[in-house]
């Protein structure tokens, strides 16, 4: 995984923990001066489980020296995602913090080839060269959001608009490892040459930024109800993206790149809910989580760099307790 720049990450998260500690303190004072006959303080707690597909545009890298196509392709597979986070209500308040957590990783996508070329002969000796490759991509992505919510009170249901930090870092990464023989004549004998090569190639964005969204859940029949939740953020980061390679049979190369960008992201997901004890209730749905331009990757037309979006949508279940 590349680095990210430490000034970069930890002025991000410092600005994520003031602001929480910042809205916590004047939460306690007005809890302080609030009714001390009110509604008492309420924590719900979550967990959850997704499976999860990527869209956005493929992971591109160029092949070693010795294959047929210039780039190797690659769709990332579908992953796995896990999630907590709590909901804390202070007594006598309309006001909540919100803190979530989740992190997701695909599975590993392989490619794998092979070529064998006849280049002449040499007194009668066929001149060949032959190569086989094996290749590797694989993607996560890491996101907490710190949010501060109030009740907004209307309808049958329970409503909450939510303002906050959102914190996300995307990763992509590939790798190819080739070998290769090429057989010619020299000084009147046959020779064989061996040659490997290996190359690495990389991308991520690591930001944060404002966030905004909307969340509740509204009563169907008896013990039944419909939950959602939708936000947009606007994510300032970093980008990067890294490359090297090396050749046994000569030198190799690295290279990096990487600059500040803002990325929009919007999320959301919707669920049906089953309250199987009064503070327990199960869910499941589609959640969807997009963001804009978010990493880098080769361009498999022009030869030059580009950057493409990220999707991660897919199917969850979720168990919440409240307390």
């Amino acid at each position: 995984m590349p680095p990210v720049r430490p000034s970069l990450r930890g002025s991000l998260l410092t600005g994520a923990s003031a602001f929480a500690l910042s809205v916590s303190a004047s939460s306690a004072h007005a809890q302080a001066v609030g009714s001390p006959n009110g509604t008492p303080a309420t924590l719900t707690v979550w967990a959850e489980g997704a499976l999860f597909s990527t869209g956005g545009g493929s992971f591109n890298v160029p092949a070693l020296p010795g294959l047929a196509a210039p780039f190797i392709s690659f769709n990332p597979k579908s992953g796995y995602e896990g999630a907590v986070g709590f909901d804390y209500r202070w007594p006598s308040q309309q006001w909540h913090f919100v803190f979530d957590f989740r992190y997701g990783r695909t599975g590993t996508a392989t490619g794998n080839s092979s070529t064998f070329k006849t280049f002449g002969t040499s007194f009668g000796v066929p001149l060949t060269s032959a190569t086989s490759s094996h290749a590797t991509e694989r993607e996560t992505h890491l996101v907490a959001d710190f949010m501060i919510g109030r009740d907004l009170g209307v309808g049958s249901g329970t409503a909450q608009v939510q303002f906050g930090i959102r914190v996300a870092d995307l990763w992509a990464s590939a790798q190819v490892q080739e070998s290769g023989q090429r057989t010619f004549y020299s000084h009147f004998s046959t020779v064989t040459a061996m040659q490997t090569a290996t190359g690495d190639w990389s991308s991520r964005f690591f930001g944060a930024g404002p966030r905004l969204a909307i969340t509740g859940a509204v009563p169907i029949v008896g013990l039944w109800s419909f939950d959602y939740s939708g936000g947009i953020a606007g994510l300032i980061g970093d980008r990067s993206f890294n490359a090297s390679v090396s050749n046994s049979a000569g030198p190799g190369f690295a290279a990096s790149y990487n600059n500040s960008v803002f990325v929009f992201n919007a999320d959301g997901w919707a669920a049906l809910s089953y309250l199987f004890t009064p503070n327990y209730k199960l869910s499941g749905g589609i959640r969807g989580d997009f963001y804009t331009a978010a990493l880098t990757t080769y361009n498999v037309n022009t030869g030059g760099l580009e950057n493409i979006d990220r999707l991660y949508w897919g199917p969850f279940i979720r168990l919440t307790g409240t307390f």
